[in-house]
């Protein structure tokens, strides 16, 4: 008995102490859950600081200095004259002309940049250059000539080191005869504007005459040729309403203007023609007065460099045409030279249908011009 008393007090003393041990334990792991807890930063937490060093304490933080110009200011640069108007251009002449970048400021200006808006410009090669404080540079500027009527404008961009905007340099030109049309097309689109007016004026304030008129009935408003001199300008009403099933592309006006024997205004409308197989920069040739008698040869300009004609038709008894030449154009095509002659007795305005034809296309287009005895061509 006394024995197994013994035993069972060994028993109960070791299960004691066992517990104690493992509460202290685990209190123990507790405690050191807790305080890695409260150690440890959450995701949201900032990530402390590095250790600074004293010495480091003392040395003031500085920051960068700002530019003394922001870099999306414009340059002190200005264009003389601002921008730059060629006035009236006659077809394919082109515009040349001078414009002077000052440099505004104190400092030397170098250039980085000069832009046209379009290939009809072409200027000179500034890039790299230095403008002195004070100091100017010339710009010249062309702009290319064009056979089509009607203003054209481009723009020069010139761009400095160190700034991010551009000096704009605005260039305008119109091509023009020295008579021209205003406004120079008539809208007609649904039947609209069938009747109106239009202004017919020298560009160079000389006076001339209307000999005739194709497109529809025209009036020559407070004019009266019987007795009147001559104008610089003529206000002229037209109606189309007679041809409202087959409105004409243009109005034409024969004038005794010199170098001016045909011009027209377009009339816009949906049964607009379409653009012929065979390109060419214009599908019409204004080649002006023709003598009767006399032949003249109309210009065509092709697109294409490859482009091989055959054979030049026109269907028209009112002239005849041939191939003259051909020849490579400076933009890259072909230039197509047409000879064209009158026949014998007709006087007026020629619009004359022509057909080119090359190994697998054919291309309608038109020559125009103005046909009278040599001494009414002035």
């Amino acid at each position: 008995m006394r024995n197994q008393t013994s035993y069972r007090n060994v028993s109960k003393a070791k299960s004691k102490h066992f517990f104690a041990s493992f509460s202290a334990v685990l209190m123990l792991v507790t405690a050191n859950y807790a305080i890695a807890q409260v150690a440890s930063p959450s995701p949201s937490d900032p990530p402390p600081a590095p250790p600074v060093s004293p010495s480091a304490r003392t040395v003031p933080t500085r920051r960068p200095a700002p530019p003394t110009r922001a870099i999306a200011d414009a340059p002190p640069l200005v264009s003389e004259p601002a921008s730059i108007d060629f006035g009236f251009l006659p077809p394919n002449t082109p515009g040349e002309g001078i414009v002077l970048l000052r440099n505004t400021s104190d400092k030397p200006l170098t250039i980085n940049l000069v832009q046209p808006s379009c290939k009809c410009t072409t200027i000179s090669d500034l890039v790299g250059k230095q403008i002195p404080p004070g100091g100017t540079l010339e710009l010249q500027i062309k702009l290319d000539g064009a056979p089509a009527m009607g203003v054209r404008r481009s723009s020069v961009k010139v761009m400095v080191d160190g700034y991010g905007r551009a000096l704009d340099v605005a260039v305008k030109g119109e091509v023009s005869l020295p008579v021209r049309i205003v406004p120079p097309y008539i809208n007609a689109i649904e039947q609209k504007n069938m009747t109106g007016r239009v202004i017919l004026e020298s560009t160079n304030k000389k006076p001339f005459r209307i000999l005739s008129s194709l497109g529809g009935p025209i009036s020559i408003q407070g004019f009266d040729d019987t007795k009147d001199e001559p104008r610089s300008s003529y206000v002229v009403g037209y109606d189309l309403t007679a041809l409202s099933k087959d409105l004409p592309s243009y109005v034409y006006f024969e004038t005794d203007a010199p170098e001016a024997g045909v011009v027209d205004v377009r009339v816009r409308h949906e049964n607009a023609p379409k653009k012929p197989l065979i390109s060419v920069i214009d599908v019409r040739c204004n080649v002006g007065f023709i003598a009767s008698g006399t032949s003249k040869e109309a210009l065509f300009t092709l697109t294409n460099p490859g482009t091989v004609l055959e054979s030049v038709t026109t269907t028209s008894v009112d002239a005849t045409v041939a191939l003259a030449r051909t020849e490579p154009a400076k933009s890259g095509g072909v230039n197509a030279f047409i000879t064209v002659k009158p026949r014998d007795g007709f006087t007026g305005i020629l619009l004359l249908p022509i057909t080119f034809k090359t190994a697998t296309l054919s291309a309608d287009f038109q020559v125009i011009a103005s046909v009278r005895p040599s001494q009414k061509s002035q």
